[in-house]
């Protein structure tokens, strides 16, 4: 099961630049999966979960969002892939991937320190 790598690597991340601001809680993680990740959503959060069970992030909500798969043939055909769409749409051919395949944390909702 990579996502629990996956969701170390994420915990990392927000330690990091938690550390570096006045942040007083930290209330949730928004992360964004591309459609061709290969990452089962329910077992990211899952495993967010069990990394931050009894620590500092414990409670914190992970909330992840599908990113679509968007391909561009040299048919014209620029957009949205199914899950099933290995070659063009629209042509048959071979596509080119924009996006769809990365994973990137997109917000963390925090509560600040008072700075009074």
């Amino acid at each position: 099961m990579h996502e629990f790598g996956i969701a170390t690597e994420i915990v990392n991340i927000v330690k990091e630049t938690v550390e570096s601001r006045p942040v007083k809680r930290l209330i949730s993680v928004t992360v964004e999966v591309g459609q061709l990740a290969m990452v089962n959503p329910e077992q990211l959060k899952f495993s967010f979960e069990m990394i931050t069970e009894g620590g500092p992030f414990e409670g914190v909500e992970m909330r992840v969002e599908t990113l679509p798969a968007v391909a561009k043939c040299k048919c014209g055909f620029e957009g949205a892939l199914g899950d099933e769409d290995y070659v063009c749409p629209k042509c048959g051919g071979m596509y080119e991937l924009l996006s769809g395949r990365g994973i990137c944390i997109k917000n963390l909702e925090v509560e600040l320190e008072d700075e009074s």
